[in-house]
C-alpha cells in the first residue's frame, strides 16, 4: 500500500451524511472525476452546530483547492486500485467568519 496527497483545484460537491465527495477537474488538460470518502476530521465540520461550521451547498458554488490523499492498493491476485480521500479545503471562508480559515484534517 502506497499512500501520497496531491492538490487539486476544482468543484467539489460533499455529501456530509454518507461522507462522501465528488470531485470535477482537470488533469494534465482532460477532465477528471475523483470520488471517495471525507476524512472524519473535515466530516466534522459539516455538522450543523460545530464551532468551525462549513455549509456544504456552499462548497459547489465555485472552484476550491483541495488536499486529497491517494492510497494506492496492491492486493495478491487482484488488480491494483486507488482509493480517495478529501482531507482538506484551502481557502475556504465560512458565512460567519471574515477571515480566511484554512479546513484541514489532522
Amino acid at each position: 500500500m502506497y499512500e501520497h496527497g496531491n492538490e487539486y483545484i476544482g468543484t467539489v460537491y460533499v455529501l456530509p451524511e454518507t461522507r462522501c465527495f465528488e470531485l470535477r477537474t482537470t488533469v494534465h488538460g482532460e477532465a477528471h472525476l475523483v470520488h471517495g470518502t471525507i476524512s472524519q476530521q473535515l466530516a466534522a465540520r459539516f455538522l450543523e452546530g460545530a464551532p468551525d461550521h462549513i455549509d456544504p451547498s456552499q462548497l459547489s458554488l465555485q472552484p476550491r483547492r483541495v488536499e486529497v490523499m491517494t492510497r494506492e492498493i496492491h492486493e495478491r491476485h487482484r488488480a491494483p486500485r486507488k482509493v480517495y480521500c478529501l482531507s482538506r479545503l484551502f481557502d475556504f471562508e465560512p458565512q460567519s467568519q471574515g477571515s480566511p480559515a484554512p479546513a484541514m484534517a489532522g
